[in-house]
């Protein structure tokens, strides 16, 4: 008997299927906004969803859908979204709609929106792609051949990004020029909070850089840190093997163990992406859900007493 060939990979059964949040938001108190990656495990079909999600109702609503595979989701609170695909190919969602690109460079693996200022994409080679009301994207200037993990900024003038080998750029216009901290280590994120910029990567490394100076925090951790967020006037962080810590004088302490969590997001909540279950903290109790796809997209409620 042949195997059945699928064309979509809607098509194959569950079994068969592999579920991933790329990224996930708030929308008001009870509601968010979840762009999600459905492949098969062998990655050869995939299909890229952008979901709206009843965090009471479970109710589950497909904004749009790209038969795609996807490297990066980032979202605005004013819903411009930047989705960035494999081959270069970079979506930006504006209030006129959806407008495509194809950008010939290295490989590309995240995205960053400072609203109706300027639209990033960025990876491989100290590539940064710009898109700032202009009929194209075009390339900036980067004084670095790093590969590049992630930016944040507060305006164009208060703009950061990090990369391989603790590579911190500092944006002046449309160069990047680079901040010596005499660190080897990856830096994976970043967040600009007031006069300071936080950094964070593998090995449990974190900081923060003030007028120049590199001070390092005491983390106790040796997995990678993956996401930085500031939350009710404190700072968490997520890491790829115990889930999510606060800061506390310049150390860590440990939040929630929700295991392998890459993605954190905050507003009345404090959102964080974990695979196919997305987390949500009040600043007192969690409360979470598991995302699947049986013939649509589905949420249901998932357990959080086991967060400890």
């Amino acid at each position: 008997m042949m195997t059945p060939v699928h064309k979509k990979v809607v098509d194959l059964p569950p079994e068969m299927q592999s579920f991933n949040a790329l990224n996930a938001y708030e929308l008001g108190r009870d509601h968010i906004r979840v762009a999600c990656q459905l492949s098969d495990v062998h990655e050869e079909v995939g299909e890229v969803a952008i979901l709206r999600i009843s965090m009471i109702s479970m109710g589950v609503d497909v904004e749009d859908a790209f038969d795609e595979f996807a490297m990066a989701f980032h979202s605005t609170r004013t819903h411009r979204d930047v989705l960035l695909e494999i081959g270069g190919v970079v979506r930006l969602h504006t209030n006129s709609g959806w407008r495509t690109d194809v950008l010939k460079s290295s490989f590309l693996i995240g995205a960053y929106s400072l609203d109706t200022l300027a639209d990033f994409v960025f990876g491989d080679d100290g590539h940064i792609w710009r898109f700032d009301g202009a009929s194209a994207w075009s390339q900036d200037t980067v004084e670095a051949s790093d590969r590049i993990f992630d930016m944040h900024g507060l305006s164009k003038d208060r703009l950061y990004a990090v990369g391989g080998n603790g590579l911190i750029l500092k944006s002046r216009g449309r160069s990047w020029d680079p901040i010596e901290v005499r660190i080897g280590t990856d830096f994976r994120c970043v967040l600009v909070e007031n006069d300071r910029v936080l950094v964070a990567g593998d090995h449990g490394i974190a900081g923060y850089l003030k007028n120049d100076e590199f001070v390092l925090f005491e983390t106790s951790i040796e997995s990678d840190i993956l996401s930085i967020c500031s939350f009710r006037g404190d700072i968490y962080f997520a890491d790829s093997d115990f889930g999510v810590h606060v800061l506390s004088a310049n150390a860590f302490e440990p939040v929630a163990n929700l295991g392998y969590t890459y993605r954190l997001n905050a507003n009345e909540w404090l959102t964080a992406a974990c695979g196919e279950y997305i987390f949500q903290f009040d600043g007192t109790s969690w409360r979470g859900i598991e995302l699947s796809y049986s013939g649509g997209y589905k949420a249901e409620p998932f357990d959080t007493t086991f967060i400890k």
